[in-house]
């Protein structure tokens, strides 16, 4: 049967991570030379934006927080491209996608045959797998600095994922991000920027429930901010974690540092795998 798309525009985060740094080379050689081209040459007709920001270095206490190390890449979608929930790839396409052997291994994911898995394993000590996260073109949330010009300095955003405990509605979860979580975020004095959204129900792949940015100046604005005042936090109730941010990272957190620029913004920059001489 075919499908006829509903038009409704959003927007989508994915989140991998590496197994180490000597597997950048091959990760960015298989991105830039194999993996760009063919996501430009599927989904160009349906998607307006599609660009990848390397992850920044992990500051001092980044792992409690299910920090991953690799990239996050954005996309801006006229509709929904998988046509069923919870599943990881679209129908309907000529070609697949291509990668190579050890891509499970090499991005810390559980063996699979294809590139998107549903389902989701993450653990503190075992597998980090590919995030991908769907929510509004426009921030719903704005807790901090609204109306910030790009001239106002540097802005190191951190950008997190979490997943409230089964015990709970996400709306009592919510009622907590709002109404202490997010103040206390915003009385930092490092925190330029807040703002968030509830992922959407459908698409829905990984199980996250709230995507959120904060932003800082450097990374030792965040550090101060959230590793040293670590204990200043208010501890729901329900919380299924001992230690600030009281989510088990890696499971029901997780994250990424980048810059506000992209590294490569595809649609409009990519001109083929073109290399030193």
């Amino acid at each position: 049967m075919a499908y006829f798309p509903e038009f409704r525009p959003m927007r989508s985060f994915i989140l991998q991570h590496l197994r180490s740094d000597n597997d950048r080379p091959k990760f960015f050689r298989w991105l830039y030379k194999q993996h760009v081209p063919e996501s430009i040459s599927q989904f160009m007709p349906y998607c307006t934006k599609y660009a990848t920001y390397h992850a920044l270095p992990l500051p001092e206490g980044a792992e409690e927080f299910g920090t991953y190390n690799g990239i996050m890449t954005e996309h801006y979608w006229l509709f929904n491209i998988f046509q069923e929930q919870g599943t990881g790839m679209p129908r309907g396409l000529a070609f697949g996608e291509e990668f190579p052997e050890d891509f499970m291994e090499m991005t810390c994911q559980p063996p699979s045959k294809v590139l998107r898995q549903s389902g989701w394993q993450g653990s503190r000590d075992g597998y980090h797998p590919l995030v991908f996260s769907f929510a509004p073109i426009f921030w719903e949330d704005d807790f901090k600095g609204k109306g910030r010009l790009t001239d106002a300095g540097p802005n190191y955003r951190w950008l997190f994922l979490l997943k409230y405990p089964d015990s709970i509605s996400i709306d009592e979860g919510d009622a907590w991000f709002k109404e202490v979580f997010a103040p206390e975020v915003c009385a930092n004095p490092e925190v330029n920027r807040m703002i968030s959204s509830r992922q959407l129900d459908e698409p829905r792949i990984n199980p996250f429930q709230r995507i959120t940015e904060v932003w800082f100046e450097d990374s030792e604005g965040w550090r101060k901010a959230m590793v040293e005042r670590a204990h200043t936090y208010t501890k729901p109730d329900w919380a299924a974690w001992e230690k600030f941010p009281y989510f088990e990272p890696y499971k029901d957190f997780v994250g990424i540092f980048i810059l506000d620029r992209p590294d490569s913004d595809h649609l409009q920059q990519w001109r083929g795998y073109i290399t030193t001489r």
